[in-house]
């Protein structure tokens, strides 16, 4: 019985300090990736699949990502800067501090997402669904966001607001 315990907690300990597993920038686009911290710049994702991805500080700055599915994502600091996320699903995903400057967003779908401190400087948001997303301190300068639902579901931007929901 002793040898028996001792196998298990030392088969526990194993486990318990298991390294972290690093980002390998080069996996194929699926759902729970690892893309923490990895540069995809000019990388072209339309239509993936990215569910729970960990992208953490990735660029993606000038990327092809039509109707990609980042729902659950964590992208905290992750920059979307000059991409085409038209159609793009970010419901449930983290997006502190994230940028999409310039970027294209028309008919995307940001609903519930937490997007405190992220910038859309001069972004397209038309028809953008913001249904109950946390957007504090969020930075919508020059941002075209005709036709976008705001965070409480009901409120339409109307067509020529630049820079907020009027």
């Amino acid at each position: 019985m002793l040898r028996v315990t001792c196998r298990l907690v030392v088969g526990v300990l194993l486990v318990v300090g298991a390294a972290p597993a690093w980002a390998d920038c080069t996996d194929l686009a699926r759902p729970g990736v690892n893309w923490r911290n990895c540069d995809l710049s000019r990388s072209d994702f339309s239509g993936a699949d990215l569910t729970g991805a960990n992208m953490r500080e990735a660029n993606l700055n000038n990327a092809k990502l039509v109707a990609t599915n980042f729902t659950g994502i964590d992208g905290y600091r992750a920059r979307f800067v000059e991409s085409d996320l038209t159609d793009a699903v970010f419901d449930g995903a983290s997006l502190t501090d994230a940028r999409f400057d310039r970027a294209n967003l028309s008919g995307a779908s940001f609903r519930n997402v937490s997007a405190r401190n992220s910038k859309y400087l001069f972004a397209i948001l038309h028809g953008v669904d913001f249904t109950g997303a946390n957007l504090r301190s969020a930075d919508f300068t020059g941002a075209d966001l005709s036709g976008a639902t705001w965070t409480d579901g009901e409120s339409v931007c109307a067509q020529g607001s630049l820079g907020s929901c009027r």
